[in-house]
């Protein structure tokens, strides 16, 4: 406790560099959370093996992915509309309480019912509720280097990701009731860190826009703004045709990431034999997320080195790494052999990092500072549900057509979400744009 103690005062102490410490706190949050989040693909062939005997097919398997990712969407609308007016230091608190418990239940689950309960509801409440408060954090301390800071939070999850799948994997890879402990691994670690964040991250005050510009805290020092209602703060979004069409191409690259990291390690072993499980778990994620970490560096400097003299470049990286993506993923449907589409799962991770660098950053380009956190919410909201479906539907494709069919479709949707920015950055991006 003294200890814990101590390093909260060494962080408040630290002004200075607060930004990089909230960023570090932040990070590690997410880190867990979404490699928590890649577990149920890691080991979905040994969850299939387990539950033989009652019949389980790929697309009831999917359910519980299409689940996640819908109550995600509908539940993230509310933790950003909240963390505008509430503490975002108790919303990630409760937010990673919240999908602990879920992973941890989820090693006990007995069917697939219980699956989509546990890391399907649970888990993607807890979830739902960490982006809007990180993102809006991350947003308010870190206005010229953004982007930067962004993509630094990205590439923490691309970590988390890449060593919870290897784990995953391994534990998977032990035998009967492997994957069980993965999730209970996890899930404990969850509850341990929740005791952390409690401990060190301090309450944050909102900031405040005064009429000539000047950005300051809302402490008593400086006074607080006038709270917004939640009719303005949605209408803040919802009245910005950029800001929608960014949400269906959000959506629209959801669909084809979501399905494509749900069955790929599925698809790895079971297209090209001799693949185990750990291998797949490794090869799928270990280099995607590469890729991903090349190409979310190389958008983020690109996006921050040129936003000042042309701000629609933060569209112009979105468009680029989306169309890339179709390549990604035509590369792994069609590949011959397990070497070419490995190679093509880290094409994709490429292409999925430019794209991620400025997913937010072109977002908080046409909405007022104030209503960040609920634009992030509103805006992940449209995206999830769009893309929910995905898993559900690919794992109904492996069974009537094939998983090479399933996986080469998912490039129609990247071409969607490109076009769905395009429209964006052409015609509306000039007069939505905040200062």
């Amino acid at each position: 406790m003294w200890i814990c103690y101590t390093m909260k005062r060494m962080l408040k102490d630290c002004t200075k560099n607060y930004k990089w410490i909230l960023l570090a706190i932040i990070s590690a949050t997410y880190f867990l959370a979404q490699g928590s989040r890649q577990i149920f693909n890691a080991v979905l062939p040994q969850i299939k093996a387990d539950f033989a005997g009652a019949g389980l097919t790929d697309a009831q398997l999917g359910l519980v992915g299409s689940a996640f990712t819908l109550v995600f969407g509908v539940a993230i609308p509310f933790g950003g509309i909240i963390a505008d007016f509430f503490s975002r230091k108790w919303m990630i608190v409760i937010g990673t309480s919240l999908f602990s418990i879920g992973i941890f239940c989820s090693g006990f689950a007995a069917g697939v019912g219980m699956l989509i309960v546990a890391y399907g509801v649970v888990n993607a409440a807890g979830q739902a509720l960490l982006p809007p408060a990180n993102s809006s954090l991350i947003g308010q301390f870190h206005v010229k280097t953004r982007a930067t800071a962004f993509s630094i939070y990205q590439i923490v999850i691309y970590a988390g990701i890449v060593v919870c799948s290897c784990v995953s994997g391994y534990l998977a890879g032990l035998g009967a009731g492997g994957w069980r402990k993965a999730f209970m691994s996890f899930g404990a670690l969850g509850a341990v860190w929740v005791v952390a964040l409690a401990l060190l991250l301090s309450d944050t005050p909102q900031v405040r826009v005064t009429g000539n510009g000047e950005r300051v805290t809302g402490n008593g020092e400086c006074g607080t703004e006038e709270k917004a209602s939640v009719r303005e703060a949605l209408g803040a979004v919802m009245c910005k045709p950029s800001a929608l069409l960014l949400m269906a191409g959000l959506g629209f690259y959801f669909y084809a990431k979501y399905s494509f990291n749900t069955w790929i390690i599925a698809y790895l072993q079971r297209e090209f034999p001799g693949v185990t499980a750990a291998s797949a778990a490794f090869h799928a994620v270990f280099w995607f997320y590469l890729g991903a970490t090349v190409g979310v560096f190389l958008g983020g400097w690109i996006s921050d080195r040129f936003a000042a003299s042309r701000p629609q470049v933060r569209f112009d990286v979105n468009i680029a790494g989306i169309v890339l993506c179709v390549l990604g993923l035509l590369l792994t449907a069609l590949a011959p052999s397990a070497v070419l589409c490995i190679f093509g799962t880290a094409v994709f991770g490429f292409a999925s990092g430019v794209y991620d660098s400025n997913i937010y950053a072109s977002l908080f380009e046409v909405v007022k500072p104030r209503y960040r956190a609920a634009a992030v919410g509103v805006f992940g909201c449209g995206g999830s549900v769009i893309g929910a479906s995905g898993p559900a539907v690919l794992g109904w494709m492996n069974a009537h057509f094939s998983m090479s069919a399933g996986l080469a479709s998912l490039s129609v949707f990247a071409l969607a979400g490109a076009a769905a920015i395009g429209i964006a950055r052409i015609f509306f991006f000039e007069r939505d744009r905040e200062s």
